[in-house]
């Protein structure tokens, strides 16, 4: 063989033996990630209506098809489910708007967890006044503040409804939050630890979209729940209520507010963030992801 064409063919052999090794090291990479232990999808602001306006129902129907796609093994909701705080006394209406959304989901055939948000209050029960709003939503969903443990993660939903006055309409609370210092303490504490809640811990919508800070912008007592999570593994706290899609970083604590299954309450995007919901991973070392998927809802009129 000609010294030329040697040079050539030695070059070719070294580049695909460095391909070679290149795809082999590559698989090996790839082989040590860490195994995917639980995935979950968080929908929040879901917002079905009375008069299905904008078909919210089927919204919702496609979205929780996108969870089970996506291989969730669970669904939390992150709250306002359903619109019945402004129906006033029309509470068989509010009552069976409730048993709807409830229905759509177990269809869907995924366990559900529900976090209560400001819309769905209704302020009767049984013919009488609730002063809160909350008995409700525990007929048809359960408590409005509790905790599970799935493989290991800890899960904590919160009720951020606890009024303190006209300047800090959303709060935790005192005695909610004696209740989380004690569940937390039932916990290992390398236990990673998920937190959901309707109104934001954090959040700067108001401040970076409208130039203002504003009451119903977070929940008034922040620092102090906070303070309480940081005592412990706690790694991301899941909220909703702006139907932004928002992610914020403090120091080892993510706070990610997760759009909205409805965005612009069935009428298109809003803002930027698309009709979407929140798929989370957790790994093998409990390490924990999140993407925010958009499951291809088109705007209907009717």
């Amino acid at each position: 063989m000609k010294r030329k064409n040697l040079l050539k063919w030695s070059a070719l052999c070294c580049l695909t033996v460095l391909l070679a090794s290149c795809g082999t090291a590559g698989k090996e990479n790839q082989s040590a990630q860490p195994a995917t232990k639980l995935t979950f999808a968080y929908l929040t602001d879901v917002h079905l209506n009375k008069d299905n306006a904008g078909n919210g129902n089927e919204g919702l129907r496609k979205a929780l098809k996108a969870a089970v796609d996506n291989g969730a093994e669970f669904v939390m909701f992150g709250g306002d489910n359903a619109d019945t705080d402004h129906l006033g006394e029309a509470e068989t209406t509010a009552d069976t708007l409730h048993a709807r959304f409830v229905r759509l989901v177990e269809e869907a055939g995924l366990p559900a967890y529900y976090t209560i948000g400001n819309h769905d209050r209704f302020y009767r029960s049984e013919g009488q006044p609730d002063t809160l709003g909350f008995k409700m939503f525990e007929k048809h969903y359960g408590p409005t503040y509790r905790s599970f443990t799935q493989k290991g993660v800890h899960f904590v939903i919160l009720n951020a409804l606890y009024p303190q006055g006209d300047d800090a309409p959303y709060n935790v609370g005192a005695e909610q939050l004696e209740w989380l210092k004690a569940d937390l303490d039932t916990v290992a504490r390398e236990t990673p630890v998920i937190v959901s809640i309707h109104v934001p811990m954090l959040s700067l919508y108001y401040p970076v979209v409208d130039g203002s800070m504003k009451a119903w912008d977070m929940i008034a007592d922040t620092k102090a729940v906070v303070d309480v999570l940081k005592e412990h593994n706690t790694q991301l706290v899941l909220q909703g209520h702006q139907h932004i899609y928002e992610q914020i970083q403090e120091r080892d604590l993510w706070f990610v507010t997760a759009g909205a299954v409805s965005a612009y309450w069935w009428q298109g995007a809003f803002l930027t963030t698309e009709e979407g919901l929140l798929l989370v991973k957790v790994d093998e070392n409990n390490r924990v992801t999140w993407e925010y998927v958009d499951y291809g809802w088109d705007v209907e009129k009717n």
